[in-house]
């Protein structure tokens, strides 16, 4: 195992310094997983767990299909957790163009999960948001949102193109505050459809919690980031996001 796990680190530095020399330019495709790995002497699983490392570090993007394959990657965009600014308006910021493709906006009943989370009783109405969202025309995040009913009479979910967080504060329930978890995870084939992604490729799951003013839960989310496609920071300290 010591061997093996020496192999794929040697083969991951071995990339990682032509990428960062130069002679892996961004936006250059890797030879074939056959050639290379030929080339570095290894195997093509050692090859193919360097490369998923590299991937997780958001150093390499992987495309499925014909013109697929691995390329460098061009740098990808931060999100930064500890910001109450949106995924929308910090994108934005870096003047990456942003759009959405609603996957569903309806009204339901809160499942024992999202009524803990949003401290309702399973089967109280909640309005479900589920958006796929695209950076530049590259699909990077899917966003599964739910709000409760009660505290947003009339709120125009169907019609929100836009922040949601935006949305909130007309109904004076503006996000305030937030309880975030992240989770590395593997993509599923649901996601992989969406995103346009390969089967191995990594995931960041973060499930938040977050609060209006007056302290009640205004909204509980799972939202799915590409690894390769953005970067999640945390800042801290007495002004967080700057």
């Amino acid at each position: 195992m010591a061997s093996v796990d020496s192999s794929v680190q040697r083969v991951e530095d071995v990339l990682h310094a032509r990428i960062v020399s130069g002679r892996y330019a961004p936006g250059m495709k890797l030879l074939a997983e056959r050639e290379l790995a030929a080339e570095l002497g290894v195997s093509r699983m050692t090859l193919r767990q360097a490369v998923e490392s590299l991937q997780f570090r958001g150093l390499v993007k992987r495309r499925p299909g014909r013109a697929g394959g691995t390329f460098v990657s061009a740098g990808a965009p931060v999100l930064e957790l500890a910001s109450m600014v949106g995924l929308v308006q910090q994108l934005a910021a870096e003047g990456i163009e942003v759009a959405s493709t609603v996957l569903a906006a309806e009204s339901v009943a809160a499942s024992p999960e999202v009524a803990a989370g949003l401290g309702l009783a399973a089967g109280d109405e909640v309005y479900h948001l589920r958006r796929l969202r695209f950076a530049d025309e590259e699909a990077v995040a899917i966003e599964d949102a739910w709000y409760p009913a009660a505290l947003l009479p009339g709120f125009p979910l169907g019609r929100i193109t836009g922040s949601v967080y935006a949305a909130l504060g007309e109904y004076q329930s503006a996000p305030v505050r937030k309880v975030e978890e992240l989770l590395p995870a593997v993509v599923s084939a649901e996601e992989r459809e969406l995103l346009g992604v390969g089967a191995r490729s990594p995931v960041l799951r973060l499930v938040r919690t977050s609060y209006r003013e007056d302290g009640r839960a205004i909204e509980y989310a799972h939202d799915v980031y590409r690894a390769d496609a953005l970067r999640v920071r945390v800042s801290t300290g007495s002004r967080p996001g700057l």
